[in-house]
């Protein structure tokens, strides 16, 4: 392996104990070998991947801008569960008599959950990239609600403002590419079809 790592151009070259250090941090060890060690992965997902290196050293070594775009969700009342606080306050009474608090309150609930995508490069987030809103199910299936016309009128909001002959990065979510003009399915009923292929002409 560190031959392979060495050979690559675009890898800076490690010595042996380099390498060594680097597996360890990753928590790999070095054991004996059982029957069941290697880690099984999907022939298309391997090749997928392979793709997107090549590609992406293609990009970086014509210096083209790269952005990263991803979602998530993340809950409005979520605090730290550890905090700074002062050991000789024992009681709300000593905490009020000297001028003090017993510290922030924890929120009976996780409250609200908001919904947000962003993009991003080397050079930080794009200013006005955020697209942020509150969840209606309040659920970590924020997926539901970010959908392809969301997701559409954002992006389409967003292209101005990166640089000229970028290249995005994003996930294969649904709603990432969604088809303009949909095409029957079996699950499609007999009017649904005739009405399709009418529309066309």
């Amino acid at each position: 392996m560190l031959i392979a790592i060495n050979e690559d151009e675009t890898l800076p070259n490690l010595k042996r104990s380099s390498f060594r250090k680097i597996l360890k941090d990753l928590h790999f060890v070095y054991a004996k070998k059982s029957r069941n060690s290697a880690l099984i992965e999907r022939e298309d997902i391997i090749i997928w991947r392979g793709k997107y290196l090549d590609q992406i050293r293609k990009y970086r070594s014509q210096n083209r801008p790269i952005y990263y775009l991803d979602e998530t969700w993340v809950n409005a009342g979520e605090t730290h569960s550890k905090a700074w606080h002062d050991s000789t306050v024992n009681s709300p009474r000593e905490a009020f008599l000297t001028g003090l608090t017993m510290g922030q309150k924890e929120p009976s609930g996780k409250g609200k959950s908001l919904i947000v995508l962003h993009i991003g490069s080397t050079d930080g987030f794009v200013p006005g990239g955020l697209l942020c809103f509150e969840s209606k199910t309040n659920s970590s299936e924020y997926h539901d609600e970010m959908n392809g016309s969301t997701f559409f009128e954002w992006f389409a909001k967003m292209l101005p403002l990166l640089k000229e002959n970028a290249v995005i990065v994003m996930d294969n979510s649904a709603y990432h590419s969604v088809t303009k003009d949909r095409i029957p399915v079996m699950s499609w009923k007999k009017q649904e079809i005739i009405n399709w292929l009418e529309s066309k002409g």
